[in-house]
């Protein structure tokens, strides 16, 4: 077991809840990233099952990159992509930065519980991740790799209401826009009761947890 930073957070005008973010369905498909397996430790890719690609170069996914671990199951994303692919190297002014989209059903007025693995890359300074809901930013989350020789998980936790029958959920690299940072992993959103309180303010509570991988 890798020990993890679980962060929570509750979206202004969304309710807070006691309800378990780890039970339930995943609705989202492919949300540890482990579709298209990868041969070698990372490959670039067109397309994703279960995720569109909305910006960047292509979806870049990773395994067991310089022995660093996953969040869940054994690959990750990188939304700052490597536009040349495996072997291609380095060019001056490559650009990666990538906004990947889910498309999933919901019911309107239900409540769900969005949560993630996210992770700075190793050695790399700039992190930046913006997830939105139905096109509206309701996080954003930001962390340094410097002197890390392994991935370092955050785990976001997000109640969120759906408004729509079918809802939207984006992921997008804020970072600095070359090839290198932000990961993502074991993207699960599950439908949770309806919360006792409401919280008026974004609220975050940094713990500690373990998570078995």
């Amino acid at each position: 077991m890798r020990k993890i930073a679980a962060l929570s957070f509750v979206a202004v005008g969304f309710l807070a809840s006691s309800a378990s973010a780890d039970t339930g369905q995943n609705l989202l498909a492919n949300g540890s990233f482990e579709e298209h397996v990868v041969t070698g430790s990372w490959n670039l890719f067109s397309d994703l099952p279960g995720w569109n690609l909305d910006d960047g170069p292509g979806f870049e996914l990773q395994r067991g990159v310089s022995g660093w671990d996953a969040y869940d199951g054994d690959q990750w994303l990188e939304l700052d992509a490597d536009q040349n692919g495996p072997g291609g190297g380095f060019i001056n002014g490559e650009l990666g930065s990538t906004s990947i989209t889910q498309e999933v059903q919901t019911v309107v007025g239900q409540y769900y519980m969005l949560t993630l693995g996210f992770s700075p890359r190793p050695g790399v300074a700039d992190n930046h991740l913006v997830i939105s809901w139905d096109d509206q930013v309701i996080h954003e989350a930001e962390a340094n790799g410097l002197g890390l020789q392994n991935t370092s998980w955050q785990e976001i936790s997000i109640l969120i209401q759906a408004g729509r029958d079918i809802s939207s959920l984006s992921l997008s690299d804020h970072s600095l826009n070359d090839t290198l940072g932000t990961f993502v992993d074991g993207v699960r959103l599950v439908a949770v009761p309806a919360p006792a309180t409401l919280a008026l303010l974004i609220i975050p509570v940094l713990t500690g947890r373990r998570r078995r991988r």
